[in-house]
């Protein structure tokens, strides 16, 4: 039996080169359709026709097979398909040969019989067995159905093999019609018919989108023009370019979804492809299903992650209402300054928003995946390795920000920098010095120096400023004190209550050292008072007819004239000649010796 099963396999295939002609140029026709829809089906698993034959002789099963039940272990059912359509199914493995593998067998012999236009299918009839019923075209098997194939489908054999019968019959006239010249011609005028159709899709799509762009356009114009803008005309300005988006982005889809519809409609219209397009549509609407059952699935998910963004969206408002009434200085908490307010606000939403993220996380889809934990595991040790000084500037910015050491608006000194406080920030302290200098200085090096802020004590009391100078001894200390806090009432800014006052600082060898004190409450002036009060210091002094001066030498000042500007001299002053001696023993006669 096995050898006039292969002998009829080669007769079908004799018999049927009459037709490969036209199964050739239907085979192109397929092809070239195929590699339109390549990118479509990728991973779909479109199966391809087995190799296998099953042995028509060594069907026969044997005795312990049809007189006792299948065992007990499931094999899977082997289903014959002939260009997309089901033909029959069968359950029993024969040999080394699985259902599977018997219905690619089955397939063969069947598109082997349509492809020979020489059998009728009148000819395909049934001859019973003790165990089987063959299914024969002529005398050439076709398939055989076993007394486990019909335990299986629930039916009698004879019966089950008749409904088989006209399976195959059916089978191969479709095979026949549909692989014909005139349905090849019928499928390229119904394709050029769905390629219009597409074309008209594909214009309307486009009229569509440039449609509704311009009119959005011009709505997002006409908001931005208008004199007095209301809430709509503010919510056009921002609704309106995600809208442009989103037509961008349906658009797409619609493109998209157009072609697919396209391929795999021209794709059933030939026979060679029809399993193709079949496949692919299964394919597609397999994986919409799963996407639609994973957003079912996903819902309680969802339902938290919304919840826990509500609660954590009004908790902020709620933070946000409460320290903004603590700025305003409506609500007043003992030893809680409102300056600090601002920071506060902002580090306790950050602290509720990254609780948020810990909660909401692991409901994220795709959390658990491998995936996203490396992407994870990647960003922290990145963050980890290249945020140290980062992270120690922040640190420090938090701690600055409540030591009170400073505000926006103060005059301090940070190391050798002095100047106003511009900005203040988590990372830097911005300040503008008095030549109009931007100086950015890192929170952690703020931390780690001395900072001097003239603007506290100066919206108090006032700040002191102080300066030196060194006169001789042979001015009066009392006066040098007088002329010293004259000449600073005298400065613009320098406040008169408290009043001004000198030290003396130091008694050195040649000279006193005075340290003239005084208040002021615009410290930003402090260049502009220094240089006021060294003025009015000289003219001071040059109105009183002291000399500033600081010996380092010692001289004879007989006869010499004394040093202070020729205006503040008076009209009777005289200088002073030196005085001679003579020596007669140094030389006697008429020598001179000045002394």
């Amino acid at each position: 039996m096995e050898e006039s099963d292969r002998a009829g396999t080669d007769s079908f295939a004799d018999r049927g080169s009459a037709c490969m002609v036209v199964q050739v140029m239907t085979k192109i026709v397929g092809r070239l359709a195929f590699v339109a829809f390549l990118c479509l089906v990728i991973g779909s698993g479109v199966p391809a026709a087995s190799a296998l034959q099953e042995h028509a002789t060594g069907i026969q099963p044997s005795s312990a097979n049809s007189d006792h039940e299948a065992p007990d272990e499931e094999v899977p059912a082997g289903e014959v398909t002939i260009d997309g359509n089901a033909v029959l199914t069968v359950y029993e493995p024969l040999g080394s040969l699985t259902p599977q593998g018997r219905a690619d067998s089955i397939k063969s012999r069947i598109i082997s019989l349509a492809r020979d236009s020489s059998i009728p299918t009148s000819s395909i009839h049934l001859q019973s067995r003790d165990a089987w019923t063959e299914i024969l075209a002529e005398n050439l098997m076709v398939m055989a159905v076993t007394d486990t194939d019909a335990r299986a489908a629930g039916e009698p054999r004879e019966q089950l093999a008749e409904k088989y019968l006209q399976h195959v019959r059916q089978a191969v006239d479709s095979y026949r019609k549909d692989h014909s010249w005139r349905m090849i011609f019928r499928g390229v005028l119904k394709t050029a018919l769905a390629t219009l159709f597409l074309v008209v899709a594909l214009w309307l799509v486009r009229r569509i989108r440039l449609f509704v762009r311009r009119k959005i356009e011009e709505r997002i114009r006409a908001s931005a023009a208008a004199p007095d803008k209301s809430a709509w005309h503010v919510s056009v300005s921002y609704v309106g370019p995600f809208l442009l988006g989103m037509g961008t982005f349906l658009r797409w889809v619609l493109i998209l979804a157009f072609f697919e519809i396209y391929l795999t409609v021209t794709l059933g219209f030939y026979s060679s492809t029809r399993e193709i397009s079949l496949t692919a549509t299964n394919w597609v609407l397999s994986q919409l299903e799963s996407f639609a059952k994973a957003a079912v699935d996903y819902l309680p998910n969802l339902v938290v992650i919304a919840v826990v963004s509500l609660a954590t969206f009004y908790l902020m408002r709620l933070i946000k209402m409460v320290f903004g009434q603590i700025r305003k200085g409506d609500l007043k908490i003992h030893g809680f300054y409102p300056d600090w307010a601002e920071p506060t606000d902002k580090l306790i939403r950050l602290m509720v928003f990254v609780l948020a993220v810990v909660v909401v996380f692991p409901y994220l889809p795709g959390a658990a995946s491998p995936a996203f934990k490396g992407i994870s595991l990647f960003l922290g040790v990145l963050l980890s390795l290249g945020s140290s000084s980062a992270v120690a500037n922040a640190i420090a910015g938090i701690i600055l920000t409540y030591m009170r050491s400073f505000l926006v608006g103060d005059w301090v000194q940070i190391g050798e920098t002095m100047g106003e406080v511009v900005e203040t920030n988590v990372l830097v302290t911005r300040l503008l010095t008095p030549k109009a200098e931007i100086i950015t200085i890192p929170n952690a090096t703020v931390m780690s120096g001395a900072v001097k802020n003239f603007s506290t004590q100066a919206k108090k009391s006032g700040v002191i400023f102080y300066t030196t100078v060194s006169i001789g001894y042979d001015a009066p200390w009392r006066i040098v004190h007088e002329l010293l806090v004259s000449a600073a009432l005298a400065t613009p800014h320098v406040l008169h209550d408290p009043a001004p006052f000198v030290l003396q600082k130091q008694l050195n060898d040649f000279y006193p050292v005075y340290e003239l004190n005084a208040y002021t409450d615009a410290p930003r002036e402090v260049l502009n008072i220094y240089s006021d009060l060294h003025r009015n210091i000289q003219d001071k002094f040059n109105e009183a007819g002291v000399e500033i001066c600081s010996p380092h030498f010692a001289s004879l000042r007989d006869g010499n004239r004394i040093a202070i500007p020729e205006q503040y001299l008076g009209r009777d002053y005289k200088p002073s000649g030196f005085r001679l001696e003579l020596d007669d023993r140094l030389n006697p006669g008429s020598g001179a010796v000045n002394k």
